[in-house]
């Protein structure tokens, strides 16, 4: 019996370039359970991915699909759970800027941890202390890693001021778009797509008119295979899935079918060109040439984050010890304590040059 749901699995993931664009979506859940299945064979034995940034994506893409980082299933054979090994990675990366303490805080705080002592360090203080109200930045250069800190925030339920999705707004090019640091002047792919899914999705701004221009320019990037390359067409950039699942992601918090006429090319759509990024094992490589499939779990992690867009945004949060804690958009109070006693970095594509971490 094994054998034959192995074939039929193998020959769903050959056959879901070809399924038609209306039927794309009907394919998602079996594509986010082939990728956990993948992601618990990367899982290594003291609880972590890797560093502190990929182990802090899985925090975070597990929590997003409702899975427990810090149960049985997401323990490594040490004993250590992901939850557990992002805290102990945790003290020598937050302390770098609001965008780092930010990526942790926002895994951290969606999977029920106390981000008021987490490895030792108050990360909503880290990235309260560090907003400029005269810019509404937290980061005065780079706006990516501003996003990441508003994330941060927000899944924490702290309030974020006006003035820091006004930052982002502002910062929208003419053409549609958003560029890694403030000072740009061409944008990309990527970051639009993070900048939408932070403010339609996540914090649910009322910018109709920003996300359509957006929305505009994703359709006008699209490359020819239905992918998305960092930078829009005819730049020479092969589609790569973490960059396709970036612009399907923000364009599915902002209330946009990726899968929509507009967003198809020779009938493929953009929902349906992102899984097509996955391979029969469940894991999602980076560029489908041979040699440039890695880095596959940073890969896979981006698509799911994409893919669980189709879910709440916000789940319900359980903290340690089983107390549930409200919506963070309901209730702006603070987690509580662990009641259990408190416990390099993975390489890096592009991140480094794009203020991305």
């Amino acid at each position: 019996m094994r054998r034959f749901t192995t074939i039929f699995m193998i020959l769903g993931f050959l056959l879901w370039p070809h399924v038609p664009a209306a039927r794309a979506e009907e394919s998602v859940p079996s594509a986010i359970q082939a990728a956990l299945t993948w992601l618990h064979g990367q899982q290594r034995a003291d609880g972590s991915f890797g560093g502190t940034s990929v182990t802090s994506d899985a925090v975070y893409t597990l929590a997003l699909l409702g899975e427990d980082s810090d149960g049985p299933a997401w323990t490594g054979s040490d004993g250590v759970s992901a939850l557990d090994a992002l805290e102990a990675l945790a003290p020598g990366y937050v302390t770098r800027g609001a965008g780092e303490a930010g990526k942790v805080l926002r895994a951290a705080a969606l999977a029920g941890a106390n981000p008021r002592a987490f490895g030792g360090t108050d990360l909503i203080a880290l990235i309260e202390a560090a907003y400029d109200p005269a810019t509404g930045r937290y980061h005065p250069d780079y706006l990516y890693r501003h996003t990441l800190a508003v994330e941060g925030l927000l899944r924490a339920g702290r309030p974020v001021p006006v003035k820091a999705y006004e930052a982002l707004v502002d910062a929208q090019l003419p053409d549609g778009n958003w560029f890694w640091s403030f000072d740009g002047a061409k944008g990309d792919v990527d970051t639009t797509g993070r900048v939408l899914t932070l403010l339609a999705g996540i914090a649910r701004q009322p910018q109709a008119a920003s996300f359509a221009n957006a929305a505009a320019y994703l359709d006008a990037a699209q490359l020819t295979s239905a992918g998305w390359g960092v930078n829009p067409a005819p730049d020479p950039n092969p589609a790569n899935a973490n960059s396709t699942a970036l612009a399907v992601g923000g364009l599915r918090a902002a209330g946009y079918n990726p899968n929509a006429p507009r967003f198809q090319q020779g009938g493929v759509g953009g929902l349906q060109a992102l899984l097509g990024f996955q391979e029969p094992s469940g894991a999602f490589v980076y560029i489908q040439q041979p040699g440039r499939e890695e880095v596959r779990l940073m890969a896979t992690l981006e698509a799911l984050m994409a893919l669980a867009q189709r879910r709440p945004l916000y789940l319900p949060l359980v903290l340690r010890g089983g107390e549930a804690r409200s919506d963070p958009h309901a209730s702006r109070g603070e987690a509580r304590s662990d009641p259990r006693a408190s416990r390099s970095e993975h390489p890096q594509m592009r991140f480094d040059t794009t203020g991305r971490i």
